[in-house]
């Protein structure tokens, strides 16, 4: 009993050095615009630039998936594959006076144009 006394001062537990981010709360889109930037690319910022214009973030971004939600649920066809998402912050930046593609879109370079014939060689 006394052995096991001394020795417990001279125990050390390992330091967790990752509890102190598992302890603090990220508010949802602050961690999207995480995920996006780990991508790279424009909407970053964008998203960034709207949520500094707002008062209150979580109102902005509740008004933002609501509208992305009436886009699919008024056309289900067309929003089958594409991220509504995108969608309504390329329109928010457009209307802010920032030109940008639809829904974030970019064509691909390197694929054939409409002129582009195809040929099947079996």
């Amino acid at each position: 009993m006394l052995m096991t006394l001394l020795l417990v001062p001279f125990l050390k537990t390992k330091k967790d050095e990752f509890m102190e981010a598992k302890l603090e709360r990220v508010p949802f889109l602050e961690e999207q615009i995480r995920k996006v930037n780990e991508g790279g690319g424009v909407l970053a910022g964008d998203i960034d630039r709207l949520l500094k214009s707002e008062d209150n973030r979580f109102a902005f971004v509740n008004e933002i998936a609501a509208e992305a939600t009436a886009y699919v649920e008024n056309n289900r066809d067309e929003y089958g594959d594409k991220k509504a998402i995108l969608h309504v912050l390329s329109n928010r930046m457009n209307d802010a006076g920032f030109v940008r593609p639809e829904a974030y879109l970019e064509t691909d370079p390197f694929s054939p144009g409409p002129t582009y014939l195809k040929e099947n060689f079996y």
